[in-house]
């Protein structure tokens, strides 16, 4: 009797999550990661910008200590940075979804005035001798770099989502975001080291003025770049910040969004000078704990990828949010500098797992056509929080201490963490086609 032909069964690759499409094929995750000049332009854009930028986080707040900042000044710098971003998004949106040239956008923005911002920054002792003008000026020049680079961001998500395929994209951002933390772990503790070597405010002037160099060669590699030519703007559906608002699952999200990093901001500006004050640490000390820090988060990506390809974005990001409120608890355990190790390694961990879960929603769930608008709404929400949480923080521990803040810190994203009970809901199927259009 003769064999009768079966059609071949195509089997779904062991290992596919449900949120990724049936049409994905899982074989380009076996491809080489970086493999177009377009992804190794911006993988070596995104590792000088990590180093560049973690020299300014580090070390900014204890830059304005060494000047002679309260810690009311010091949480000034982070509601400056937080109110920028809330002004410059949603013009940086429509900005996205208009201009023919995103990159030039970005090499404008973040990649050319918030370069200059940090040149400037270096420059602060120089032009002015006044302690409290020279405070200022800092806050001024953290409010023209957070400017700059809000204005930009819309811009540079709707460009990445062009340059990675759908299929690739969650699994390359994340092995992207892992070599970004390694960077900043080894840059850290280097500028920390050679700010004590130096000593004083010219410690933190070189560390600023490499800051700016290696800034520059990051806006060097992502001029390199290829930008695919857009279509004309009559072409290109128009993006609605009103269907934005009208996403219930969407809005869900960010309230929790909103609630989570206003809580982490009520401290969080606070730990270096708690660090400096409290645990009488130097600042090469204060460099070694970020370098644990970026370990943590270097583990935290790393887990995470065991995970990402299997596992709904959505279900790992309420999962990682309950375990979130225990990291501001484990601050209230240091006694020395080196004790604050756990807690860093533990929120190092934390925020690099939730970085990563939080872009790929946001690539998942948005339409294409309106990736711009979600992505600015979602990160001026983040902003809001960071001028709303350092308000808080400063009146905090102006009537009380940082413990309490701690405390308040721990509450806050207890509440973020019950607001997502509920399921997001599934990301919309994408489209068949490699580019965003938007």
């Amino acid at each position: 009797m003769a064999r009768t032909a079966r059609r071949p069964v195509m089997r779904t690759p062991r290992g596919l999550r449900p949120g990724v499409p049936a049409w994905v094929s899982l074989s380009s995750y076996r491809r080489r990661i970086w493999s177009t000049v377009e992804e190794r332009w911006f993988y070596a854009d995104g590792i000088l910008s990590s180093v560049s930028e973690s020299v300014v986080v580090q070390f900014l707040s204890i830059y304005a200590i060494t000047l002679g900042a309260s810690d009311a000044q010091v949480g000034l710098l982070a509601i400056a940075n937080g109110l920028a971003g809330i002004l410059a998004l949603v013009p940086g949106a429509a900005l996205a979804e208009r201009t023919p040239s995103r990159k030039w956008v970005v090499l404008a923005g973040g990649g050319g005035a918030g370069r200059l911002a940090i040149l400037a920054m270096a420059g602060v002792p120089l032009l002015f001798d006044d302690v409290r003008t020279a405070v200022y000026a800092l806050v001024a020049l953290t409010f023209v770099k957070s400017l700059a680079g809000a204005a930009c961001h819309p811009s540079w998500v709707s460009l990445l989502a062009d340059i990675f395929p759908i299929d690739r994209r969650a699994f390359c951002v994340s092995q992207r975001m892992l070599s970004l933390t390694v960077a900043a772990a080894v840059a850290a503790p280097i500028a920390g080291v050679a700010i004590r070597v130096v000593g004083g405010t010219k410690g933190f002037q070189v560390a600023f003025l490499a800051a700016f160099a290696v800034g520059l060669a990051s806006t060097y590699s992502y001029a390199r770049i290829p930008e695919r030519p857009r279509a004309p703007r009559r072409e290109r559906p128009a993006g609605s910040t009103r269907a934005v608002l009208r996403d219930a699952a969407f809005v869900r999200y960010l309230t929790a969004t909103l609630l989570l990093h206003t809580s982490a901001m009520v401290v969080g500006p606070f730990l270096a000078v708690y660090l400096v004050r409290d645990l009488h640490a130097q600042p090469g000390q204060v460099g070694l704990i970020a370098s644990i820090e970026a370990g943590g988060a270097i583990l935290g990506q790393f887990a995470l990828g065991l995970f990402v390809a299997r596992k709904a974005s959505a279900s790992l990001f309420r999962t990682l949010l309950c375990t979130m409120p225990f990291v501001p608890l484990l601050w209230l355990l240091p006694r020395t500098w080196w004790h604050a190790a756990l807690p860093s390694v533990s929120g190092g961990a934390a925020w690099a797992a939730h970085n990563v879960l939080s872009f790929n929603l946001l690539m998942e769930y948005a339409p294409p056509a309106n990736l711009p608008r979600y992505a600015a709404i979602q990160q001026m929400v983040i902003l809001a929080a960071s001028f709303f949480g350092p308000a808080i923080g400063t009146w905090v521990v102006g009537v009380s201490d940082i413990r309490t803040a701690m405390l308040v810190s721990a509450i806050g994203r207890w509440i973020a963490a019950l607001v997502l009970i509920v399921p997001l809901g599934a990301p919309r199927p994408a489209p068949p086609s490699s580019t965003s259009g938007g």
